[in-house]
C-alpha cells in the first residue's frame, strides 16, 4: 500500500524531531561541561587571588612591624606616636572602607531586620521617626515597610531621610519619649575605632617594650 503524502510529511517530522532532540541533548550536555569548567577555573583564580592578598597583608604587616622595632631601638619617641597616629588612622580609614562595602553585602538586611527588633523592641512609644540614608530609603523601603508591618502594626512608624552621612543602619526616635536610639553603622562604626584604637596602643607598646 503506497504512503499517502501526509504519512510522508508525518515521518519526515518525527525523524526531524528526533534528530533535533538528540542534538539538543548532546549540545546541554557539552554547556553543562562548559559551564562547570569554567565554575572550576573562575574559583581556582579566585582562591589564587585571596591567597595572594593574605601573603600581601602578610608581608605588609611584617614590614610595619619591622619599621616599628627599628624606630623603638633608636628610642625616637616622637616617630614612635607619629607612627601610632598613622597606624590608627590607617585602621580608621579600613573600618569605614568595609563598613561601606557591608552595606552593599546581602548580610546588610540581616542586619537592618534584627536591629530593627531590637530598636522597635526599645521603643514604647505610639509616634516613632525612623531615619534612614538616601540609599536605604531609595532601595530598601519596600523592604523595611514590610519588616515594620510584620512587626508592629498599630504603631505610628515614619520614614525619613538623614541629612547626616551614616554610613547605614538607622536612627529611630521616639518623639512621645523623647528617647533617641542610634543603630546606625558610623555610631557602631566609631565605638569600634575607639575600642580597636585602646587595643592598637596597648599591643604597640607591648611591641616595642619587648
Amino acid at each position: 500500500m503506497s504512503v499517502t503524502v501526509e504519512g510522508k510529511l508525518e515521518l519526515f517530522k518525527k525523524i526531524l524531531f528526533e534528530h533535533v532532540e538528540e542534538d539538543w541533548s548532546q549540545r546541554k550536555q557539552q554547556l553543562a561541561e562548559a559551564m562547570e569548567q569554567k565554575l572550576n577555573e573562575e574559583k581556582k583564580e579566585y582562591e589564587k587571588q585571596i591567597k595572594f592578598v593574605m601573603e600581601d597583608a602578610k608581608r605588609r604587616a611584617e614590614a610595619k612591624r619591622k619599621n616599628i622595632l627599628a624606630i623603638a631601638q633608636g628610642d625616637k619617641d616622637e616617630e614612635i606616636t607619629s607612627k601610632k597616629e598613622e597606624l590608627f588612622k590607617d585602621l580608621n580609614e579600613s573600618l569605614k572602607a568595609w563598613a561601606r562595602e557591608f552595606i552593599k553585602s546581602g548580610k546588610y538586611k540581616e542586619f537592618l531586620s534584627n536591629n530593627l527588633d531590637q530598636a522597635l523592641g526599645l521603643m514604647e512609644g505610639k509616634r516613632l521617626v525612623l531615619i534612614l540614608t538616601k540609599r536605604d530609603m531609595d532601595e530598601l523601603s519596600s523592604f523595611i515597610k514590610d519588616k515594620i508591618a510584620e512587626k508592629e502594626g498599630k504603631r505610628n512608624i515614619e520614614l525619613m531621610e538623614t541629612k547626616e552621612d551614616i554610613i547605614g543602619g538607622f536612627i529611630m526616635e521616639d518623639r512621645e519619649m523623647g528617647i533617641i536610639a542610634d543603630f546606625s553603622i558610623k555610631a557602631l562604626a566609631d565605638e569600634a575605632k575607639v575600642f580597636m584604637g585602646k587595643l592598637l596602643y596597648e599591643r604597640l607598646d607591648e611591641v616595642l617594650k619587648a
